[in-house]
């Protein structure tokens, strides 16, 4: 790995752990202890639904749509320990190489940094609606994917914008369905209650399914064309 890349790893990692420690030494008060457990398990969970990434060493996971949703619903330091319980799981479960630290430090760091910009919308723009929710997605999409694609830059020599839209433009779809997955989550919440919020829990695992299908024909016709 490139000098310049390390270094960026590195400054990735500890400012998101920064983030997160401060976050948690600084606010740390669940506000719902039962909604927050019950939003960290379901994260966990769905972070054994992997979907391995064509082009990268990388994987995505269903667990974002639970991120959405303690954002919408919790306090930021809750939001970023479930990111972060979430992201940890994704890298060492069923893997089939141990992944190093300091690509678990920068995963966790990328994530944290990413919840923390997605915050912030709901922290400018106050009052929650569907188009906040929205750009929450997208915050948290280009944050996360740029960081990422930076990386693969800094390593491979191409641009950043060029490695971004071959491994992760096609997720974005994929994401802003998860967003109007959160936001119904989020209705029913306010409507009925936090606990009913998370019967809309199944259509993740068919947008899931559907997604890791579509990917698997993706990758038989790129063979095929080879």
């Amino acid at each position: 790995m490139p000098k310049t890349a390390k270094l960026y790893v590195t400054s990735v990692a500890l400012f998101g752990l920064a983030l997160l420690a401060g976050c948690l030494l600084a606010f740390w008060q669940p506000s719902d202890a039962s909604r927050f457990v019950s939003y960290l398990g379901v994260a966990i969970l769905a972070s054994t639904f992997k979907i391995r990434l064509p082009g990268i060493q990388g994987t995505m996971s269903i667990n974002f749509v639970l991120i959405l949703m303690a954002l919408a619903a919790l306090s930021l330091d809750e939001a970023l320990i479930i990111g972060c319980a979430a992201t940890a799981i994704q890298c060492y479960w069923n893997v089939p190489k141990r992944p190093m630290r300091i690509q678990v430090a920068f995963n966790l760091g990328s994530v944290s940094i990413s919840i923390a910009g997605a915050f912030s919308v709901r922290a400018l723009l106050g009052q929650y609606n569907p188009a906040t929710l929205v750009l929450e997605a997208t915050v948290f999409f280009m944050l996360n994917t740029g960081m990422v694609s930076m990386v693969l830059s800094l390593i491979g020599g191409k641009p950043v914008l060029s490695v971004w839209r071959q491994c992760h433009l096609y997720a974005f779809p994929y994401y802003l369905v998860g967003a109007a997955i959160a936001g119904c989550a989020g209705a029913v919440s306010r409507s009925v209650g936090w606990e009913s919020s998370l019967l809309i829990l199944p259509v993740m695992y068919l947008v899931y399914a559907h997604y890791e299908l579509w990917i698997a024909q993706r990758r038989t016709i790129e063979s095929a064309a080879r």
